[in-house]
């Protein structure tokens, strides 16, 4: 025969279940909290940053700025560019700032970063270049952010620029292997990004297209576009798959992938140059 609780010990049963329950509600609280935080950091859109003054005076040695992800951090293109200006006898500074990993959302708040700040590249802005190379959208592509989300972020880049007077250089975005990058992603950040496409793209991971018909949507729609040049990626590579030997990986450009990059832009200068 079982016997019954006593009083006291039914007391500290349900005392300890409602202890239980209340911390099982907070721990559920907390990931609520913190899973919107996350989603809304990863898909929210910047607000427009303050401009701020820029103190030092312009002076008379054409300078470019290059701005972007991975693609351009450690100074990949600075090297080739600069050689393939000299070629057409023009003498250019170069001044870069890459961000691996960074969406197009990041490299915009970049601009407007504190100069202490890693990847802050507001130097940038503050050697008052002539043109500025954007280089993004990779991260974009491999995370599904939907292409509004990438079109707007472009866009907010693009606009800081030309507050300053630089003249910005979009490349459209890059082709690359962006099923190949999301497969070789751990389980979780694989099955994230999948799911995130059947939201954003329809289920489609490779909506490199989507993407850069988005942004000359709104290029012409906010009247952006005749005051960039927006360089073709695809004058490098139309098709990832077709032309390997320009890739270290699925998702980065290796030295030879750089030096066409890199000749495709200086071309596209060039002929700013000479027109002025």
């Amino acid at each position: 025969m079982h016997k019954l609780p006593k009083p006291k010990e039914k007391m500290n049963l349900t005392y300890r279940r409602k202890k239980t329950l209340a911390v099982v509600a907070c721990l559920f609280a907390l990931f609520l909290i913190f899973a919107s935080w996350y989603f809304y950091d990863r898909f929210s859109y910047a607000k427009p940053l303050p401009m701020y003054s820029v103190s030092k005076a312009k002076d008379s040695v054409l300078t470019i700025g290059i701005i972007g992800d991975s693609w351009v951090f450690e100074k990949k293109l600075d090297s080739f560019l600069k050689s393939d200006l000299l070629k057409n006898t023009v003498n250019a500074r170069i001044i870069s700032c890459g961000h691996p990993g960074a969406k197009t959302k990041i490299i915009y708040q970049n601009l407007f970063a504190d100069n202490l700040s890693a990847n802050s590249s507001k130097f940038i802005i503050e050697n008052r270049p002539d043109y500025c190379i954007v280089v993004t959208g990779v991260n974009d592509a491999i995370a599904q952010i939907d292409d509004q989300n990438y079109a707007y972020h472009v866009q907010q880049i693009i606009k800081t620029l030309l507050h300053y007077k630089i003249k910005p250089l979009v490349v459209s975005m890059p082709q690359f292997g962006v099923g190949e990058t999301i497969n070789d992603l751990d389980y979780f950040s694989k099955t994230r990004n999948t799911l995130t496409a059947h939201y954003n793209n329809d289920g489609e991971l490779n909506s490199i297209e989507t993407y850069r018909k988005a942004l000359l949507q709104d290029l012409l729609v906010s009247q952006l576009k005749d005051s960039i040049i927006l360089i073709n990626f695809d004058k490098i590579t139309p098709d990832y798959s077709k032309n390997p030997e320009y890739y270290l990986n699925a998702s980065h450009l290796n030295a030879k992938g750089n030096q066409q990059l890199s000749r495709v832009i200086s071309n596209e200068l060039i002929k700013q140059i000479q027109n002025l």
